[in-house]
């Protein structure tokens, strides 16, 4: 396993331990030494995302989608993120992409009507 590997690896089960500042510490490791790793930059941009840094977020999820813009679940945390920093209409946009790849993406669909609905009544 590489150095870049091993930090991912230790990020994820950080991440998946509610630790997001330890998360960041080694998914921001692995980037710097991967950058290449889409995964990675999207768990930074989860954990960056779960402790309130959202246009740090998506930064990292932007970068995920520069070296993986097919995966739908990218483009569905963008999605997220956009949302709670009050962009609807780029979140919207988002969720309509990875509904294009994905069209059976369940959390993508209902994420979307719910927006939909939010924005009519608003």
């Amino acid at each position: 396993m590489t150095e870049a590997e091993e930090h991912f690896r230790r990020g994820v089960e950080a991440f998946k331990a509610g630790d997001c500042d330890k998360a960041i510490e080694e998914l921001e490791a692995a980037t710097r030494l991967d950058q290449n790793n889409y995964k990675a930059f999207n768990y930074l941009g989860a954990a960056y995302a779960a402790k309130g840094r959202f246009n740090t977020a998506i930064g990292a999820f932007k970068r995920a989608e520069e070296i993986a813009p097919n995966v739908a679940s990218i483009h569905y945390n963008i999605a997220q993120a956009y949302e709670a920093t009050g962009i609807p209409t780029e979140a919207e946009y988002e969720y309509e992409k990875a509904l294009q790849i994905d069209p059976n993406y369940t959390k993508a669909k209902e994420a979307l009507i719910r927006l939909k609905k939010r924005l009519r009544h608003v």
